[in-house]
């Protein structure tokens, strides 16, 4: 899936812009989630923090990817990560296109 989100939408005179996500991994919305993260959008950049995993495990590169995947339909250049985060994996991947850097 490469289609853009928008992230501004017009109703009336009012303008509703999407300045922060919280993320849940699970396969149907409402069932319990497994992991959690809050993703803040600044223009082209976003950061991402608060990630937890069930079982205090490190989020996978596989997470990683979905995360970027995101950010790239949300027209985002640069992601941060928090680099407190102890439940990150130690060797996150990075991408040519939109640069994965930690914060």
């Amino acid at each position: 899936m490469s289609e853009m989100i928008s992230r501004h939408i017009q109703i009336d005179n009012w303008i509703f812009e999407v300045k922060m996500v919280r993320a849940l991994r699970v396969q149907n919305y409402g069932e319990p989630y497994s992991a959690i993260a809050n993703i803040n959008l600044n223009g082209s950049s976003a950061y991402i923090d608060g990630m937890m995993q069930k079982n205090q495990q490190q989020i996978s590169n596989e997470d990683i990817q979905v995360f970027k995947e995101f950010c790239q339909q949300m027209a985002i250049d640069e992601i941060k990560l928090d680099l407190r985060n102890s439940f990150l994996t130690d060797q996150a991947p990075t991408l040519e296109d939109a640069p994965l850097k930690r914060a």
